[in-house]
């Protein structure tokens, strides 16, 4: 039904843009189109179709309920006590036949990345049978194209392929017709597929003169742009000496790095107080702060916008509304320096859990009115201090409340980049020093950020605190692939979510095919390809 229903997507757009670019002549000597829609017949109009900041935001790219990396946790306690129904804990356990006909994923993930996939063969296709403006504009336009679909194509493959360079990968969509499903072919073709467009997009951005990297308008790549998304694809084929040159030639062209502790973007203070309940639940005998970062409450798009790291501005989405609210796991938890790196200040250690998912709302004995916000004994003793925080970077507290991950290419992350590539190679003191200049910019005392080396093991430890912990999904997934890490996942999950006593042990081995989403069934169907 979900395909049935993008084949006539694509039908319809594509009959209406064959109209729009083949009728061009006619057009002209036509009256304006008074129905709303907007026909495209000139080069301007593909240009400006390009700038469009939603190109890399709509959706959620990165799936957020399909969190099973070591850094985050969604303890049984916390399954019991916040009445998720069993469907959700299906899903966070990865039961593949559940995912097979659930919805989240598909509408999250794979419909919008395909959505974006159709603009932008729809632009390709249609270069030239519009009326032209410059040489340089239609360079432009075609190298942003480019690199939108091979963008989009790489989200979509390290979600739903496996590592394996000789495993089925999602193929590659060239074109807007309908019926002309892609054979999934191998990841290998897909990655080849996706630098080969990345390869063209740099040239074409070159043609175009699109060589330096401008801030204000960092959601049109340029040509430091497609070299920063090089180097996160050469990291994740374990192609380390090529994702190195990338990086060095991205952070040649732009390196900010923004200071947490002394930009009043990130100023945290306590928003509201818990109500801390005696052993005998009948008394308040203290209270803990629920904190935010001021400045990013109920404008996270335009604090997105301020944030002067990104290449790209691509972020994706959990809703509060919907209880999406997977908590950090104890591991990852005892990665930061609570007293001194400002990641931890900022952005985690904030309550959030108790807050709005755990906290009640009580009549305690001789008072006439509740308390709210109680914080019950026994909740006290369940939940360890790891599972009562949450990510917390760019939050919205507006109609649809929710925060934000960064998915986007950072400065940040090439400078990660760049010191597991000399890490790597045994240029391990220029690796620290690498770590040190981020770290400087995290953490509240240069002794502190200085307190690192750089062996391998300290560059992925620092990765996992600066790209939070959804990234860890894939970083397992691709060192258990380029590496033969054997990083495994084991958990203790309910068999009924109803009852905290039927615990199980969850094991995903490095090699469980459950590291690549399972597709929707319906998808499946219809384009004719076997399950992962």
């Amino acid at each position: 039904m979900i395909l049935t229903a993008m084949k006539n997507t694509y039908l319809t757009l594509t009959l209406t843009f064959t109209f729009c670019f083949t009728g061009c002549s006619n057009f002209l000597n036509e009256t304006p189109n008074r129905s709303g829609s907007a026909l495209i017949y000139h080069m301007d109009q593909l240009y400006n179709l390009m700038g469009d900041f939603q190109l890399y935001r709509n959706g959620y790219p990165w799936n957020d309920l399909i969190y099973l990396g070591d850094a985050v946790e969604y303890p049984p306690y916390f399954v019991k006590e916040t009445n998720r129904s069993g469907l959700d804990y299906s899903v966070y356990s990865w039961d593949v036949e559940t995912l097979e006909k659930n919805t989240s994923a598909v509408n999250c993930t794979w419909i919008p990345a395909y959505n974006h996939l159709f603009k932008f063969n729809t632009v390709l296709e249609n270069m030239d049978n519009v009326i032209q403006s410059t040489p340089a504009i239609r360079k432009e336009v075609e190298g942003e194209a480019l690199f939108g679909r091979a963008f989009y194509h790489f989200l979509l493959l390290v979600q739903y392929a496996l590592w394996d360079e000789e495993a089925p990968g999602i193929g590659y969509r060239t074109n807007t017709l309908p019926n002309d499903i892609p054979q999934r072919e191998t990841v290998k073709y897909t990655l080849d597929m996706i630098y080969q467009d990345l390869d063209n997009a740099e040239a074409s951005l070159i043609e175009a003169g699109r060589t330096v990297f401008e801030i204000k308008r960092n959601f049109r790549p340029t040509v430091p742009t497609v070299k920063a998304l090089k180097a996160r694809i050469d990291l994740y084929r374990g192609n380390y000496a090529s994702a190195l040159e990338n990086a060095n030639a991205a952070l040649a062209a732009y390196d900010v790095l923004q200071d947490f502790k002394n930009d009043d973007l990130y100023r945290v203070f306590e928003q509201d107080v818990i109500n801390v309940l005696d052993q005998n639940n009948q008394v308040v005998v203290g209270t803990i702060p629920y904190r935010i970062t001021t400045n990013l409450q109920t404008r996270a798009i335009q604090a997105v916008s301020e944030y002067v790291e990104f290449y790209l501005p691509q972020t994706t989405e959990v809703y509060y509304a919907n209880k999406n609210w997977y908590t950090i796991s104890e591991a990852y938890y005892n990665l930061f320096d609570h007293e001194n790196d400002e990641r931890w200040k900022r952005f985690y250690n904030n309550n959030a859990v108790i807050y709005h998912l755990i906290a009640k709302t009580m009549t305690l004995p001789g008072n006439t009115t509740a308390t709210p916000r109680c914080f019950t004994w026994e909740n006290q003793q369940a939940m360890k201090e790891a599972n009562r925080h949450v990510y917390m970077r760019f939050i919205n507290f507006a109609a649809s409340p929710g925060k934000y991950y960064i998915l986007g290419l950072t400065t940040a992350e090439m400078y990660l980049i760049k010191a597991e590539c000399l890490s790597r190679a045994g240029n391990t003191a220029e690796a620290a020093n690498v770590l040190r200049a981020l770290r400087r910019t995290r953490f509240t005392t240069t002794a502190a950020a200085d307190n690192i080396g750089g062996s391998l093991h300290e560059v992925l430890d620092e990765r996992a605190r600066e790209m939070s912990e959804i990234w860890r999904f894939f970083d397992i997934k691709r060192l258990n692939g380029a590496d033969k890490a054997n990083i495994k996942i084991m958990r203790t999950i309910l068999t009924n979510p109803t009852d905290i006593n039927s615990t199980q042990m969850l094991e995903v081995g490095p090699n469980d095919t459950r590291w690549a989403v399972p597709i929707d069934y319906q998808q499946m169907i219809l384009m004719n390809w076997k399950q992962n």
